[in-house]
């Protein structure tokens, strides 16, 4: 057993020791997707995970030993050993690498399959990439956005969640923007939650940022995404919304998660506008 392998059963081990059964149900239940859970939370991962990691004096491996251990727990089949990984990245490493390199290595994780839940792909993204981005600009930024156009899902949800917490000021709105325009289009449910979340936060700062997307794209909704995505709209501004897509539209799905669908030529662009007080 080389380094890597032995710090990493060794961090597995310390995790485990808080598995419990009726948690392990619950989010195996909540999240889906056949992901395996041990029953541990997050702050219990932390905790551990920075006790581990002074006791063993990780920081004196070499640079490269450090990234390859971090990288290893996402081939983990329990979730909690995947966040151990990403926690790595975010409390002691992503500063230490070039983000170019760091994000060939996680472009390496999605081609293996070893992210296919949102949470732990938004694990990454609201951990790891969103400080990459802060601590590196516009071209980390550019970076992550042109993952919108990759065939693995999980991959081009990241070209959007990573700039959730990021929508305060407009800095990156043109690339949300383009990146949103593309996952709406898709018919992956989490492509489409993808844009609903960064939507509804940009409505926090720029609501009629929001009505002129909606505008443009809602033939290609969800109605979980819509939902989503008008979530702070005030009451009455919600129904007009949900009544001019139900025009333009013609016919709407009431099924959770299916798309809504044009139904003839009435399509036409969006007389909705916000008007601030």
């Amino acid at each position: 057993m080389n380094d890597i392998e032995r710090l990493s059963e060794n961090l597995k081990s310390r995790i485990n020791q808080y598995a419990d059964e009726k948690r392990k149900l619950w989010f195996e239940n909540y999240i889906k997707h056949n992901t395996k859970y041990r029953g541990v939370t997050t702050p219990q991962i932390t905790t551990t995970l920075k006790s581990w990691y002074k006791d063993e004096s990780v920081d004196t491996l070499p640079q490269n030993q450090q990234l390859e251990l971090a990288l290893s727990f996402f081939a983990e089949e329990y979730a909690e050993d995947k966040l151990a990984g990403i926690l790595l990245f975010q409390h002691y490493l992503y500063k230490k690498f070039d983000y170019q390199e760091l994000l060939l290595r996680f472009e390496e994780i999605f081609s293996n399959g070893y992210i296919y839940d949102w949470s732990v792909c938004d694990w990454l993204c609201t951990r790891v990439l969103r400080h990459m981005i802060k601590a590196n600009g516009m071209k980390c930024a550019k970076a992550i956005s042109k993952w919108n156009t990759a065939e693995n899902v999980w991959q081009a949800r990241c070209s959007v969640v990573a700039f959730t917490n990021l929508t305060k000021d407009n800095t990156y709105y043109e690339l949300i923007r383009q990146s949103s325009t593309v996952l709406i289009k898709r018919e992956d449910r989490f492509a489409k939650t993808a844009v609903g979340w960064i939507l509804r936060e940009i409505s926090k700062v720029d609501k009629q940022i929001v009505i002129d997307f909606i505008s443009e794209h809602a033939m290609y909704f969800s109605r979980e995404s819509l939902e989503n995505a008008i979530k702070y709209f005030e009451k009455s501004e919600k129904q007009g919304l949900r009544d001019w897509v139900r025009k333009v539209i013609g016919t709407i799905s009431v099924n959770f998660g299916n798309s809504y669908t044009l139904n003839s030529s009435r399509h036409s662009p969006c007389a909705v506008s916000y008007e601030k007080s």
